[in-house]
């Protein structure tokens, strides 16, 4: 039997490129809770500087209800199908700490994937709800149970899509800070699309430490989702090659000529059998 990877391994993280959608249902005997969470945060990059980021957790938890755990194995192939691909100012971590950790780092403009900040200077956060809904149901039976969105240099903060709990306007050295919670255990429904959830006015501490930039929203760069990959035609039989399987004009023609032969064959032996019988009737 598979063991669970010990507490705080590091796993690498995906060097290639998903290719193909996964095939459902994957991890079959498992239950899976899924937690996620978006938030500022400064990080160590793999460039050895420190930067402002937003952060995309990801924590998938197994054991549930008698289920079977994640292992470190499983844990990578969920990492190489769901947070591959490279970016400019993205990378990403993979861990086991009694559960599968997937974290995405976003930094400099490819923050906007998560925000938008108007010209009025109205900030609108938001989180890839879509995607990971997808990944939900890629599993045999899993859910995601906790949704947390936290946002700094903020004020006069509200939440949308009715979160379970919310903390508006927390003072920090400085500006502000708030956040939403939307938990399952709580009666909260998790949103499921990418409308914003978080919106308040940007303080000044944002452009001043965090080196935000006004700006729409933007794609998300990375990871690639792996459900909007096109599968891969066959490849067409060579100029010239012959196919036995594929049926030549002459040969269906010589197919329509014996099957329309037969008809009439069919037909001629029908009306010799009704004249017969007639005759002898009479």
């Amino acid at each position: 039997m598979s063991v669970p990877a010990s507490v705080a391994d590091r796993l690498p993280t995906p060097s290639g490129t998903v290719t193909q959608a996964p095939e459902p249902p994957l991890l079959p005997g498992h239950t899976i809770i899924i937690q996620v969470r978006v938030e500022q945060t400064t990080v160590d990059t793999p460039q050895k500087t420190r930067e402002w980021s937003i952060r995309l957790h990801l924590s998938l938890y197994g054991g549930w209800e008698r289920s079977k755990d994640i292992t470190a194995q499983e844990c990578q192939e969920l990492a190489d199908t769901f947070w591959s691909g490279s970016a400019d100012d993205y990378f990403a971590r993979v861990s086991m700490t009694y559960g599968c950790h997937l974290d995405a780092y976003y930094m400099g403009e490819a923050r906007h994937a998560f925000y938008s900040l108007d010209d009025a200077g109205h900030v609108q956060v938001r989180v890839p709800m879509a995607y990971l809904h997808q990944i939900a149901s890629s599993f045999e039976d899993a859910s995601i149970d906790s949704l947390e969105v936290s946002f700094t240099s903020i004020n006069n903060a509200y939440c949308n899509a009715s979160p379970s709990n919310a903390s508006f306007d927390r003072p920090l050295p400085a500006g502000h800070s708030s956040s939403c919670w939307w938990r399952t255990d709580d009666g909260a429904t998790i949103p499921t699309t990418d409308d914003p959830l978080l919106e308040g006015d940007v303080e000044q501490a944002f452009f001043d430490f965090e080196k935000g930039t006004v700006g729409p929203f933007i794609d998300m760069p990375a990871p690639i989702n792996p459900f909007t990959i096109t599968p891969t035609q066959a490849d067409e039989p060579a100029s010239g090659a012959t196919n036995p399987d594929a049926e030549s004009p002459s040969a269906s023609r010589g197919l329509l000529i014996t099957i329309t032969t037969g008809a009439a064959l069919l037909l001629v032996a029908g009306a010799a059998a009704i004249t017969w019988k007639h005759r002898r009737t009479n």
